[in-house]
């Protein structure tokens, strides 16, 4: 058994912090290679030690033995993906299958469930998200709206600002910004002293707009999957509004049933 169909049987004999953990590397395992126990802790929102007692009950001494066993034994890497596409003719539908792969673990996770819970019971749903990114604040807004969720998108920055007087403790934001992109920083923490819950839906790991937020979703970075040629990162901030929507539709049916 890889480690990490060790690590999902494990799940619901985690706690909350190691489960945070796990659930973040089955959704990620490529990060295994490239993050610190500490970097992972970080985008986790959790501590080093809940990362390191994972591993230990995974069966390894620390950090370093999970990592080196999780990258030689389960992650595939570039060229073979690469190989893979050459293989199929350079189909497109090889990067996006990985990509859709590595998000199996968003539907279900505790994570996706509570902001789910956010959404639904809040007051009204504010959706920001500057340039190419706001294709993605106005769809997640459009589907909202579809289930009776008040929601607005947001792309101008000055208008952006101007919520900072108006959200308040019982609002909450969405953020889609692929690089997490530090121009949002002042804003969010201008939200959240308002008591506003602010989610960011990124591709980032390092980004520094982590810290200034209540709830992240770490999502493929598709464009950087070595396809030849450079592919559209909207598609997964789709596959993830559709994800979503699909969680909150279930929530909606349960209560009204």
């Amino acid at each position: 058994m890889s480690v990490l169909e060790r690590m999902k049987e494990m799940l619901p004999e985690l706690s909350k912090n190691e489960r945070k953990v796990a659930e973040y590397f089955l959704q990620y395992p490529y990060d295994a290679r490239r993050f610190s126990c500490e970097a992972v802790a970080l985008s986790c929102k959790t501590s080093r030690s809940a990362v390191i007692r994972l591993c230990q009950k995974l069966g390894f001494k620390g950090y370093s033995e999970f990592k080196y066993t999780l990258s030689k034994e389960s992650l595939t890497p570039q060229a073979a993906l690469q190989e893979k596409s050459a293989e199929s003719g350079d189909s497109v539908l090889v990067y996006y299958k990985e990509c859709m792969g590595q998000m199996e673990g968003i539907e279900q996770s505790e994570r996706l469930l509570g902001i789910a819970d956010t959404i639904l019971y809040a007051n009204r749903v504010l959706v920001l998200g500057y340039m190419h990114s706001g294709l993605s604040a106005r769809q997640m807004a459009f589907r909202l709206n579809r289930l009776n969720i008040d929601s607005h998108a947001v792309e101008d920055s000055s208008v952006m600002d101007n919520y900072t007087r108006i959200l308040k403790q019982g609002d909450a934001v969405m953020i889609f910004s692929i690089s997490g992109m530090e121009q949002y920083i002042d804003i969010a923490n201008a939200y959240r002293q308002n008591r506003a819950k602010v989610i960011l839906i990124t591709m980032t790991p390092e980004s520094p707009l982590i810290k200034a937020v209540d709830e992240v979703i770490m999502l493929p970075y598709i464009s950087h999957s070595g396809s030849p040629y450079l592919l559209d990162d909207t598609i997964t901030f789709f596959l993830f509004i559709e994800m979503l929507i699909n969680v909150l539709n279930k929530k909606i049916s349960q209560r009204e049933a």
